[in-house]
């Protein structure tokens, strides 16, 4: 028996609510089956997939690379995995994708990447909300958070908490490198990135690297949070398929590939950005989509 079948859970997943599939060309030619190990990360996103819903971005275009591939013959057999066991998987296994993944130099030793399939607007910093605000110590001239090393030397006694296994883009990754440990709480096993949130909003933690769009799923009470942008650090993240780096692997990401520079230009994959954002971001998505894709829909393009 296999190490992801003793280790893991598959369970086969259809896609009863997309109902308005991207046709596209390439779909006309079927490929030989071949399965494909496709790992889901183990967060509230796990369940979207059980209940064939999606919920975020990431899940929605997600679903779309799935259709896409089932579409052409392969046989995905889907496994939860938390972001270490994951890359272990991406390691071990030969024909193994995971998406929503952002490149830093370490994945690419041992995966290949798609073009991007989703566009997240750049992560910020959440605390709850208190007096007195951080101050010019911590804070540029456009109110930006001037580095998280700078933070914590004003700040010795608070903690940020990440998740395990995750990557917050290089900038944010190399600052929290600099950390001391007795500023950092990682959090690890199923549901991190949820509970993450879970335990800024009971006060266990100081701080917390988060998407602005996911957030308010979690902030059921609608506590009151403070949230700071990063100086420095990207206006918006690029999520990509993640393939084993094997020649299955690299076919796969080829498939991938000529799907997605199709679904650029559909109104279908704009809206799966659009429609899970506060009406207050749009604006912001549809300039970093447009510089992304070279895409809008017509009366947002006539805006732009």
């Amino acid at each position: 028996m296999s190490l992801i079948m003793r280790c893991c859970l598959f369970i086969s997943i259809t896609l009863p609510f997309y109902v308005q599939p991207i046709e596209s060309a390439i779909l006309s030619k079927k490929s030989p089956q071949l399965k494909i190990t496709w790992i889901i990360e183990d967060t509230h996103e796990w369940e979207s997939y059980l209940n064939n819903t999606p919920t975020t971005t990431s899940n929605e275009t997600s679903m779309m690379v799935i259709k896409a591939l089932t579409d052409l013959g392969y046989r995905l057999e889907f496994v939860k995995a938390t972001g270490n066991r994951a890359d272990k998987i991406l390691r071990d296994e030969n024909n193994a994708c995971m998406s929503d993944r952002i490149k830093n130099p370490d994945r690419e030793t041992f995966s290949y990447f798609s073009t991007p399939h989703d566009l997240y607007l750049a992560q910020k910093l959440y605390r709850i909300a208190q007096l007195p605000p951080l101050g010019v110590q911590e804070l540029n001239s456009q109110g930006e958070i001037i580095s998280l090393p700078n933070l914590f030397s004003h700040n010795p006694s608070k903690i940020l908490a990440i998740a395990s296994g995750t990557s917050y883009g290089i900038e944010l990754d190399r600052q929290i490198a600099e950390l001391s440990p007795i500023n950092v709480f990682i959090r690890s096993g199923s549901r991190r990135i949820v509970r993450l949130a879970k335990m800024l909003l009971k006060n266990r933690v100081d701080y917390i690297i988060y998407y602005p769009q996911e957030i308010n799923e979690v902030n059921h009470d609608n506590i009151k949070l403070e949230s700071y942008t990063i100086a420095n650090s990207p206006l918006y993240f690029l999520g990509h398929v993640a393939c084993a780096k094997t020649q299955a692997g690299k076919e796969i990401i080829s498939h991938i590939d000529q799907f997605l520079k199709e679904a650029y230009q559909t109104k279908e994959f704009y809206n799966a950005h659009e429609r899970w954002l506060i009406p207050g971001d749009i604006s912001k998505l549809r300039q970093h989509f447009y510089e992304v894709f070279n895409y809008l829909p017509r009366n947002e393009a006539e805006q732009h």
